[in-house]
């Protein structure tokens, strides 16, 4: 009985509540970043764009023909550019940019954005957690100020942050050593185990120009994107391997099947967007080294032979004609300028236009001077196949040798001097004149291989930055190209040169 009542007596009593948790103070802890327009979702260093990516084997040495994948808004791992050369879409409203307010406390949030015009506009509410906490937004480009507020019931804070959007839009012009030429995506798969006579497969971002990621502008405008999350890279990517100022740059290279000039390509793509980089590699084959190359090969003494069929055909000797060729290249190189933000443009082709392509305020152009691929490990000229070693020597001196001597002494099979003057310099001489342009030659694309106590030639084995003779190893096309490592080589000089336009491109926006 006294157990029942003292039980019936405790649940009589009302015990007090506990107090409520009060409920966390919201904080708003506003951050921002540019959305990448180039790319790596596959993380091997390589832009992936929205072109297609081959159903199966896409580094295989044979991936399939059927492609998949293209324009569905994903850069699948290895993916090929947009049509070949874009890195990611231009949209008109602007570029993307994420909104992130994944360190704030709080239940929902909204954001506030003044862009450079003073407009404003709120994002709609969204609840605060993990998988909703980022936004992305279009925005054009200039200053804006972002004001995120997060709430927790009726208690509210925000905070503001300045941004300069900014997108680096990055040209890349010219000829096979900027196409990447000799490396597919899938040349890794040709490296290990190809061979004499296999069947090989090319995985190409643009099959007719042989053009691929791979190449190093392209590795230099993924090295610019990952510099900096405050700025995005947008690379158009129109180098085709066998280009010439003529035919290539400035007209249509119809041998493969072009109707437009690289500089009415861009355009097309970009319509009046200003340009911040411009990259360019030509003059190679302007000069005729393919033709020089092939004379050596088949002539002892060939820079007093008779040119081969090719673009040297006409002059007296393979030596006059490299001079006289390269004596024309400061007027070439002008004439892209003026298509460059210049006041005049000159280019060829149905329907094209004269308006010089617009340049951004602090615009870079960088011409790339050609690497050394003429020397072995301990520096001596190659001796290579049917190529003797003078005649290598000759072809550095007199055409890649970026400060020449007034004359070159040469010695024939017969043991007889011959004094060449070289009035027009070389090559690389001419591309580091173009300072005289406003142009920001890259040098180091030269200086890692020319200038270094080691070769790093075609017959510099394991240390060789270009391949050789590849005509019976299933891509003869890759022959006297920089191979990966010349490629990431020339990359990094590029990247050198375009990092500073980080800063420079958001500073004036």
């Amino acid at each position: 009985m006294f157990i029942g009542l003292t039980l019936a007596s405790l649940a009589a009593v009302s015990l007090p509540m506990a107090p409520a948790l009060a409920a966390t103070a919201p904080a708003s802890v506003p951050k921002w970043s540019m959305v990448p327009m180039s790319k790596d979702n596959g993380g091997d260093g390589f832009i992936d764009g929205d072109g297609g990516v081959p159903s199966a084997g896409a580094l295989t040495m044979n991936p399939s023909a059927t492609f998949v994948g293209a324009g569905n808004g994903v850069a699948q791992p290895n993916e090929r550019l947009i049509g070949g050369n874009l890195s990611w879409y231009l949209d008109q409203a602007g570029y993307p940019v994420r909104l992130d307010a994944c360190a704030s406390t709080g239940d929902r949030y909204t954001w506030t954005i003044v862009g450079p015009a003073g407009t404003s506009t709120t994002t709609s509410e969204r609840a605060l957690k993990k998988k909703t906490c980022g936004t992305t937004v279009l925005l054009p480009e200039g200053p804006h100020t972002l004001t995120l507020r997060v709430t927790t019931g009726k208690k509210a804070d925000s905070k503001a942050v300045k941004a300069a959007v900014s997108n680096i839009l990055m040209v890349a012009l010219g000829d096979s050593y900027a196409s990447g030429e000799g490396n597919p995506r899938n040349v890794e798969s040709w490296l290990t185990e190809g061979g004499l006579l296999s069947r090989f497969t090319p995985y190409w971002d643009d099959d007719p120009c042989n053009r691929s990621t791979r190449g190093a502008p392209a590795q230099a405008a993924l090295a610019l994107e990952r510099s900096s999350p405050k700025t995005s890279v947008t690379l158009v990517d129109v180098a085709c391997s066998g280009a010439t100022v003529s035919a290539g740059v400035l007209g249509p290279f119809t041998a493969v099947g072009q109707s437009k000039s690289q500089v009415e390509q861009v355009r097309q793509i970009i319509g009046d967007r200003q340009i911040d980089l411009v990259t360019l590699s030509v003059g190679g084959n302007d000069v005729g080294f393919a033709s020089v190359l092939t004379a050596c090969a088949s002539d002892a003494n060939c820079p007093i032979g008779a040119p081969p069929r090719g673009i040297l055909t006409g002059y007296p000797t393979v030596q006059a004609g490299v001079q006289a060729r390269t004596a024309q290249l400061p007027a070439a190189y002008a004439r892209i300028a003026g298509c460059l933000g210049g006041a005049s443009c000159s280019v060829t082709g149905p329907g094209a236009g004269s308006a010089p392509l617009r340049m951004a305020p602090g615009a870079q152009i960088l011409p790339t001077l050609y690497p050394d691929i003429t020397r072995a490990p301990n520096g001596a000229p190659c001796d290579y196949l049917t190529i003797r070693a003078a005649n290598m020597a000759w072809a550095r001196d007199t055409t890649l040798v970026p400060t020449p001597a007034a004359t070159y002494d040469y010695l024939t099979t017969s043991r007889t001097p011959v004094t060449f003057p070289l009035a027009s310099g070389t090559l690389n001489q001419q591309i580091a004149a173009t300072t005289a342009l406003g142009w920001t030659p890259v040098t180091g694309s030269w200086s890692a291989s020319g200038d270094s106590a080691e070769g790093h030639g075609i017959c510099a084995g394991e240390q060789a930055w270009a391949f050789g003779l590849t005509a019976l190893n299933g891509m003869s096309s890759a022959s006297f190209h920089p191979n990966p490592t010349g490629q990431s080589v020339i990359a990094t000089a590029m990247a050198a040169a375009l990092t500073p336009a980080v800063s420079l491109s958001t500073a004036r926006r």
